[in-house]
């Protein structure tokens, strides 16, 4: 059987997604000392390592537009760990590719006037990740994108529930280490078109931007360890 070791990495990524975000921390795998490499091998990844590194949304935002409400933007207030499964590397039009597998992903955000919104994953419809080199046998400068479906909530419309029609798609074209670190900027590749669940196949609002942008970890006071025994 193959055993899967959980590494804590850290990310922003919102998907905010639309709200949130995420930041990685796991080490960076490298076959050289000193050279960032993309991961070689199958893992399950949890994100924050801290939650509250990612207490106030990660440095994310997002414009929505809903039949009922207009467009608003929100804030990000809050996520969950993001917890994906990367897979074993492998070439795809001569570039070294990564899978990632979103298992968990949910954030709660503010938009003034309309209360709390939140987004979770919708795991009835998994979409696959990736992460890949921009040239052959480079590793970095990596692009990365982060995909699912997501269901979407806000207090003004109690009782609606609305969920996405296309997958959400997070991406960076800079990516140069993973973990990603600080700095690194996640941006919603398109436009995602919402429907109430009522009402399938009928377009009533969309997510049209996000952005989400790792944040430098925390600073923590390091306290001593006692010693015991003689």
């Amino acid at each position: 059987m193959r055993n899967n070791t959980t590494r804590t990495f850290g990310l922003v990524f919102v998907l905010s997604l639309i709200a949130g975000g995420a930041f990685w921390a796991t080490s960076s795998l490298s076959a050289a000392p000193g050279k960032a490499m993309l991961p070689t091998k199958e893992d399950t990844v949890v994100c924050p390592h801290h939650p509250e590194d990612c207490s106030d949304g990660c440095s994310s935002g997002k414009i929505v537009s809903l039949e009922d409400l207009g467009t608003f933007e929100t804030r990000a207030t809050s996520s969950s760990p993001l917890i994906a499964r990367v897979g074993r590397p492998f070439l795809k039009n001569g570039l070294k590719t990564v899978p990632i597998q979103l298992i968990n992903v949910e954030g709660i955000a503010f938009a003034d006037g309309l209360g709390e919104t939140r987004f979770w994953l919708d795991a009835s419809r998994p979409v696959k990740s990736a992460v890949w080199e921009k040239a052959p046998g480079t590793e970095f400068p990596a692009i990365q994108e982060m995909r699912f479906h997501f269901f979407y909530t806000v207090d003004a419309l109690p009782g609606k529930v609305y969920r996405s029609m296309n997958p959400a798609v997070m991406r960076t074209e800079n990516l140069r280490a993973f973990p990603p670190p600080a700095g690194t900027r996640y941006r919603l590749a398109s436009p995602v078109y919402l429907e109430e669940l009522g009402q399938p196949g009928v377009v009533v609002g969309k997510v049209v931007d996000n952005e989400v942008v790792i944040p430098a970890p925390r600073a923590r006071d390091q306290q001593p360890r006692e010693r015991h025994g003689k």
